[in-house]
């Protein structure tokens, strides 16, 4: 019978995290392509969007009802149940989006649907979450081609809210993206264990000599 040489752990390891961190860098460097093929084809949009060229549902303007205004500056609203929506159609290659907004009260959860080309319903898988900053809510879109925006600007109800504009592409700096955020660095340091660890009950299965017993 042909010996065969015993696979160890930190091996299959070592294996795991370079592949990892190999498909990790080529994804990183195919989205900057597509970033340059969008911003070479102009379909990547620099641009904020003003209050007055969205439209609103369950928002009602404090401005049109003749009402006194709870802060300075124009363009409040307040929303009407827990779930006001701000719409913007139109379409381009997205990477970030902010929402240019000041809170009077706490809004709860802030967040982004997108549609696709090809889609008319915003489903929730198309979501993503809000991270309050002091110009307004950031969204991290990711990268993808869009056809439509909707933000639920708070998940409470009766909230004052003053909707300055909604910033498209503000932050376009692709370096920072080779940096995982906190979800991504917990699936490129698990998933390369995890699948260590079942390629060596695998190995041990097919008759390889263990670490422990080589």
């Amino acid at each position: 019978m042909t010996n065969r040489k015993p696979l160890h752990l930190r091996q299959l390891l070592a294996v795991s995290y370079g592949l990892a961190a190999a498909l990790w860098l080529a994804a990183w460097v195919w989205g900057g392509f597509v970033l340059l093929y969008y911003n070479l084809q102009g379909a990547m949009p620099h641009i904020t969007v003003p209050a007055q060229e969205m439209s609103v549902s369950s928002m009602v303007s404090y401005t049109e009802n003749g009402w006194t205004a709870p802060g300075a500056g124009d363009n409040w609203y307040l929303s009407t149940d827990d779930d006001p929506h701000l719409y913007w159609q139109g379409q381009g290659y997205l990477d970030n989006v902010c929402l240019q907004a000041e809170y009077f009260l706490p809004p709860g959860a802030v967040v982004l649907y997108y549609l696709t080309p090809g889609q008319t319903d915003y489903t929730e898988s198309q979501k993503v979450y809000g991270t309050m900053t002091d110009g307004g809510v950031w969204f991290d879109v990711g990268g993808r081609y869009v056809t439509g925006l909707r933000v639920d600007t708070d998940s409470r109800g009766g909230v004052p809210t003053r909707v300055d504009g909604l910033c498209l592409n503000q932050d376009t700096a692709y370096l920072r993206r080779i940096l995982p955020n906190a979800g991504q660095w917990v699936l490129l340091l698990a998933v390369p264990a995890a699948a260590a660890a079942l390629a060596g009950l695998a190995a041990k299965a097919l008759g390889y000599p263990s670490e422990e017993n080589a």
